[in-house]
């Protein structure tokens, strides 16, 4: 295969993996989702990358990541182009709820870029079930995590992630924005947030609720990406609005394990609805 187009896993190691935890990440369903790919594609495109767990996975030579979430792009930027500076700031990091809570409150108005992203990892690592949520200020306030929160990915690992980050171009601001520079070549895996009630946990994202109006243009965008034939995955909750989405599409309903609870005993199946023109 040519080395310009999507490479399906480039590695089998462990670091073929996002560094960053999300709620409502797509980990379990990647070797499912990474069977779409089409070979011929030449660019790897998603507008809603979260932690990008598919992306990792493929680890692609060119991609255009996009997300509404401003702190996660800077951090994914930082991590691309001075990951030494970031490691820097993350090694003088300590877990614990005290420092937890010093580190939440700083002003990222007040700090450099590098320490930006830092505190980004470190928060996203420590805080409850890796949830991102802010309020109405657009402050960081989902609490600590506990002590089994785990660790922060490794220096090798994060190496690894920057590395994967070197062909990827980086958009901060809304999913249309991105979908508006893809041409014919690309392959798109779109993972837009739950707008359906009982999946509020993973709406409370940024200071923008995802919402209907917001769902329905992702179908225009379907609809527009299947006029011009490039090739599209979309994951969804299975719902009455997976549905609707899937209207005149291929579709696949996939059962995944999935916690909410922040605890091993609050775990249970949960379906997802797969979407793809392909």
């Amino acid at each position: 295969m040519s080395k310009s187009r999507i490479d399906r896993l480039t590695s089998t190691t462990e670091y073929n993996r996002p560094f960053l935890r999300w709620a409502g990440s797509k980990r379990q369903l990647v070797a499912k989702l990474s069977s779409y790919v089409v070979d011929s594609c030449t660019r790897y495109v998603e507008p809603f990358a979260g932690s990008a767990c598919l992306f990792f996975y493929l680890h692609p030579s060119r991609a255009l990541l996009g997300d509404v979430n401003k702190e996660l792009i800077l951090t994914y930027m930082e991590i691309k182009h001075r990951l030494p500076l970031v490691l820097e700031h993350l090694g003088q990091l300590k877990k614990g709820r005290s420092e937890y809570n010093t580190i939440r409150a700083l002003d990222t108005n007040r700090i450099e870029k590098p320490m930006r992203a830092a505190r980004f990892i470190y928060l996203n690592r420590f805080c409850f079930n890796g949830l991102y949520r802010t309020n109405k200020d657009g402050v960081f306030n989902v609490p600590f995590g506990g002590e089994r929160s785990g660790d922060i990915s490794s220096n090798t690992h994060l190496q690894a992630c920057a590395k994967a980050l070197q062909g990827a171009k980086l958009v901060s601001g809304d999913f249309g924005g991105v979908l508006s520079q893809v041409k014919k070549g690309d392959f798109v895996y779109m993972d837009p947030p739950y707008v359906v009630a009982a999946k509020r946990v993973f709406r409370e994202y940024s200071g923008n609720v995802f919402s209907l109006e917001d769902l329905n243009r992702v179908r225009s965008w379907m609809e527009r990406l299947d006029g011009m034939n490039v090739p599209f995955v979309v994951s969804y909750a299975e719902c009455e609005e997976a549905r609707i989405l899937s209207r005149g599409f291929r579709s696949e309903v996939i059962y995944v394990k999935r916690s909410i609870a922040g605890s091993m005993f609050h775990r249970r199946h949960s379906s997802e609805r797969v979407i793809s023109n392909i």
